[in-house]
């Protein structure tokens, strides 16, 4: 489906550069960039005692702020610039609207970063500017890119959720703004994620992919297929499911390999990834609900896509590209 389209850029490129995708080494491949210290969510006093020594992430609805000089950075505060900038709010409300998302696990001093929407707020920062996390994020750092889609995970939840799933009843956020307490009925929850797929789907001699245009993305801009796990289906089925729905290609039986996977919160996906195979001989049927267009595109072609720079999901970017390549993909 086409909501998720822009996360396909990394397992596209894998593909294309590599003569085989070592699936299981991938796996094994990982780092801890952010202790999240679940253990001191409930630990009010901690929680308050490192909010003047945090590093905060600011973000306006689905906006993040980063250098103005280097739009690829974050631009993280310190408690003091925070409440410089930020203005309107007492330093006790800004304090009770804060979520704690953990500890920098490679930091020396193990810096705590904390998040803050401020969408309602009078923002004035200097140096910095909002760039959409959606279509930015992926040319962030490894690190900064956790971080902008930790923290608006978490923002995007508490906006969408004002009331009791239970009762109805007004909620309290707790725990360092990680999970709600209904106050009527005392229920507690916490932040979900939809489990969606996104596959790319290659010919049986490796030298081709199947790509889609969502009506959502700009001319040329083309990603791998993706969509939603329905209840009671495996991830596998989904795949084969959501391949057949929008292209009419039948993929090949035992061919889904996975690949590894990434939180979408937009508003609120994990998106697993794959790799699968058909032939590509069989004839395309669009779903036109869903895509624009489809087609096989050869690795060759889209190697070029992959060196070509910028935020290619944004339209007004995608249309300063040279127009003698003919394919474009989101960044990796």
């Amino acid at each position: 489906m086409r909501l998720f389209a822009d996360a396909a850029a990394t397992l596209a490129a894998k593909v294309i550069s590599e003569k085989e995708v070592k699936v299981e080494e991938k796996v094994k491949q990982v780092e801890i960039y952010l202790d999240r210290c679940t253990h001191l969510r409930t630990d009010e006093a901690a929680l308050d005692n490192m909010k003047y020594q945090a590093n905060y992430i600011l973000l306006s609805n689905t906006n993040v702020l980063v250098s103005k000089d280097d739009t690829t950075q974050l631009q993280l505060l310190s408690h003091t610039e925070l409440l410089e900038c930020v203005k309107g709010s007492s330093k006790e409300e800004l304090h009770s609207k804060m979520i704690f998302l953990g500890r920098l696990h490679n930091d020396i001093n193990r810096t705590p970063i904390f998040a803050l929407d401020a969408k309602e707020q009078d923002i004035h920062v200097k140096g910095g500017t909002f760039v959409n996390t959606r279509t930015s994020a992926p040319l962030f750092s490894t690190l900064h890119n956790e971080l902008a889609l930790h923290a608006t995970a978490y923002t995007t939840w508490q906006s969408n959720n004002k009331h009791c799933t239970k009762c109805g009843g007004p909620i309290n956020y707790i725990h360092g703004g990680t999970c709600s307490k209904c106050t009527s009925c005392s229920s507690l929850s916490w932040p979900r994620q939809d489990p969606s797929m996104i596959a790319l789907i290659s010919s049986r001699d490796g030298n081709r992919v199947l790509l889609a245009r969502s009506p959502r993305h700009p001319p040329r801009l083309h990603t791998v297929l993706a969509g939603f796990v329905e209840v009671g289906e495996t991830f596998e089925s989904a795949v084969a499911r959501e391949t057949f729905e929008e292209t009419g290609i039948t993929i090949d039986v035992d061919s889904v390999r996975y690949v590894g996977s990434q939180p979408w919160p937009f508003p609120q996906s994990c998106m697993i990834g794959f790799m699968a195979t058909a032939d590509d001989t069989l004839p395309l049927t669009i779903d036109e609900k869903e895509i624009v267009s489809a087609g096989w595109f050869d690795k060759s072609v889209v190697k070029v896509s992959a060196g070509v720079k910028g935020a290619t999901m944004q339209e007004k970017v995608a249309n300063e590209v040279d127009g003698s390549i003919e394919l474009l993909i989101p960044p990796k």
